[in-house]
C-alpha cells in the first residue's frame, strides 16, 4: 500500500507559488491543503481533510449591499466557522461576522463597509 504525503510549507512560502494542476501542498500555518490549477497564486483551498472543507465565495454587489452570504448548509456549530479574506487575515467570529443558521453576516460588525464586490471569502466549517 502506498502513502502519499503532501509537501509541507508555510503560508508565506505558499503565497508566492503558482501550483500546477494536480499539485497539492499542506500549509503548516493554517493546517489546510491547497491544490493547483496553474494560474492562482498560492493555489486554491481544498480543505482540512476530514475536519472540514473550505468554500470560496466571490462577493457580488448584492452580497455587499445586503451584508451577508448564504452557506451551502448549516454548520454543526456556528462557533466552528472560520472566515478568511483572500489577501487578508482570518476574521474573528462574533466580532467581524456572525453565523445564524446558514447565514454568514457582517452587518453592523467589523467587516461592515469593508468588504467590496469582487472580494473573495474563504469559509471553512
Amino acid at each position: 500500500m502506498a502513502v502519499f504525503k503532501a509537501p509541507r510549507i508555510s503560508s508565506s512560502q505558499r503565497s508566492t507559488l503558482v501550483l500546477e494542476p494536480s499539485e497539492i501542498v499542506y500549509d503548516t500555518d493554517n493546517n489546510s491543503f491547497y491544490g493547483g490549477n496553474g494560474s492562482d497564486l498560492g493555489g486554491f483551498p481544498i480543505g482540512l481533510g476530514a475536519s472540514g472543507l473550505v468554500t470560496k465565495y466571490n462577493l457580488t454587489q448584492q452580497d455587499t449591499n445586503r451584508r451577508f452570504i448564504l452557506l451551502p448548509s448549516e454548520p454543526f456549530s456556528s462557533s466552528s466557522v472560520r472566515l478568511n479574506i483572500v489577501g487578508g487575515i482570518e476574521q474573528v467570529n462574533g466580532i467581524d461576522f456572525i453565523v445564524t443558521g446558514n447565514v454568514l453576516s457582517w452587518d453592523g460588525l467589523g467587516l461592515d463597509n469593508f468588504l467590496e464586490e469582487g472580494d473573495t471569502l474563504l469559509v471553512q466549517y
